[in-house]
């Protein structure tokens, strides 16, 4: 049973810009090879941080459409303990072509993962791209699961709070202040004075509109044959334990046969205190987990 919208719970906004001016000051770019490939006639701009280990494994991470860049070091690290890792800008954010939107950021993982598995990369890379792992954080560990619903090659996934959009429509509809507050948020990362260039004018209309598209919850049942990594913070207000990552697992785990694990750390949506930690788990999970 889906836990409700608590109305005594405020300043999520607050919160969300704060972390992620923090991320922003805390994180910069590792080297890297920067790349671009095509997503239904925009290009956008990727990340790859390369093994040094023949054979490994590569995580495809989708990160918060406000963010760029090499979040908790993630690719650096992982690269570096023999794990491939690209991110890549969704359409419309930072240096990538188009504009953003719920729809499209769906295409650009479908994309991303088919640039990967491509000819063109293979001869530059050899990857092994049947040891792939789709994944994300924030915004984009809601969109990497809702790929994974919609697309029946993927089998490994990775949700660092990325919560379920379904949950989110339904705490939209039961406080109009939300409403206003998301509203302004995106008015103010708006281009050409943020970072993001938005298909929609009221983004959250998309959702509001399509709102059974984007739900994980009761779209579990296309998940069972997936392994699922999910990951929350005890003290994040953004995508809350209580509100999102504890009922998706309920409710992922009624898949009987699904390979599932959750990972909670005594941290807030940023997960700059346990950033080692996570990169740490991570790694065990993508290298030692076992897939059926």
């Amino acid at each position: 049973m889906r836990t409700s919208f608590n109305k005594r719970k405020t300043g999520i906004l607050a919160t969300l810009v704060a972390v992620l001016a923090s991320m922003a000051l805390s994180y910069g770019q590792s080297p890297c090879d920067t790349l671009y490939f095509d997503s239904h006639g925009y290009e956008i701009r990727g990340y790859f941080y390369k093994s040094g280990t023949p054979a490994s494994p590569t995580l495809i991470f989708s990160q918060g459409f406000m963010e760029t860049g090499d979040i908790w070091n993630i690719g650096k690290t992982l690269s570096a303990k023999g794990i491939n890792v690209f991110t890549f800008d969704f359409r419309g954010c930072f240096e990538s072509v188009g504009k953003q939107s719920l729809s499209n950021s769906l295409e650009d993982i479908g994309a991303a993962l088919s640039f990967i598995k491509s000819d063109d990369l293979a001869a530059k890379y050899p990857l092994d791209t049947t040891r792939l792992v789709v994944g994300g954080y924030s915004f984009g560990g809601h969109m990497s699961m809702i790929q994974a619903v919609n697309d029946p090659s993927i089998k490994r996934v990775i949700s660092i709070s990325g919560g379920d959009l379904g949950i989110f429509a339904q705490q939209l509809d039961a406080s109009q202040d939300l409403q206003i507050a998301y509203s302004g948020y995106f008015r103010e990362i708006e281009k050409p004075d943020g970072p993001v260039d938005f298909e929609f004018e009221v983004p959250i209309k998309e959702l509001l509109l399509n709102r059974e598209h984007f739900d994980i919850y009761n779209q579990s049942a296309k998940l069972a044959d997936v392994d699922i990594l999910m990951v929350g913070g005890l003290d994040d207000s953004t995508v809350s334990m209580e509100d999102h990552i504890l009922p998706l697992y309920r409710q992922l785990k009624k898949n009987k046969s699904q390979n599932i694990r959750c990972l909670i750390y005594q941290t807030n949506h940023s997960y700059k205190n346990v950033s080692g930690q996570l990169m740490h788990d991570l790694y065990d999970w993508i290298m030692y987990s076992k897939s059926r």
